[in-house]
């Protein structure tokens, strides 16, 4: 049979081990939320880009749509005559 101090000792290594492994996910899990983190705000900012260019596309095309209708309305106009 083991003696009790044998027992304890063997028991104390496992809980150190496991409290090893505990801190390494530990900071598995913070440097995965860093790395979350860091690509949520790049993602925003590229978001952000997007939604700028389709605004930027969307005055563009009011912008060419006034001036096709004005062109139609001139050929209209130039062929009604």
């Amino acid at each position: 049979m083991f003696n009790k101090e044998s027992e304890k000792e063997t028991l104390e290594a496992l809980i150190a081990q496991i409290n090893e492994l505990l801190n390494e996910i530990k900071e598995e899990q913070k440097n995965l939320n860093q790395t979350i983190e860091k690509n949520h705000k790049v993602n925003m900012q590229k978001f952000n880009r997007l939604i700028e260019f389709n605004e930027i596309c969307d005055m563009t095309n009011t912008i060419f749509e006034k001036r096709i209708s004005s062109i139609e309305k001139l050929l209209y106009d130039v062929f009604k005559s």
